[in-house]
């Protein structure tokens, strides 16, 4: 006999996958996210279950005021990101 398995409730959502391409300054482009959901607990769904989001960057940018946010957000910390990434590959170098 095989014992019940008690039910999981995926209430919230995991950033699976985070990717921006610009491939020109022309303004083409795209941002895409894939969410997993997962439990309380960080318990992800099974993989088949990706929520997949594309949209064209620019237009994105300019429509959504939270998007633009983020985005400057990711360009912002470009800098302090890579100082960061030097001292880790100088630490490790030690």
């Amino acid at each position: 006999m095989t014992e019940p398995v008690p039910s999981k409730v995926y209430d919230k959502l995991h950033v699976y996958s985070l990717s921006a391409i610009q491939p020109d300054t022309q303004g083409s482009g795209s941002i895409t996210v894939e969410l997993l959901p997962c439990t309380e607990a960080g318990e992800l769904a099974n993989g088949s279950l990706v929520q997949r989001i594309s949209v064209p960057l620019y237009p994105a940018i300019n429509e959504v005021p939270e998007l633009a946010y983020a985005f400057q957000a990711v360009l912002a910390a470009i800098p302090a990101t890579l100082t960061w990434l030097e001292s880790q590959q100088t630490s490790n170098n030690e």
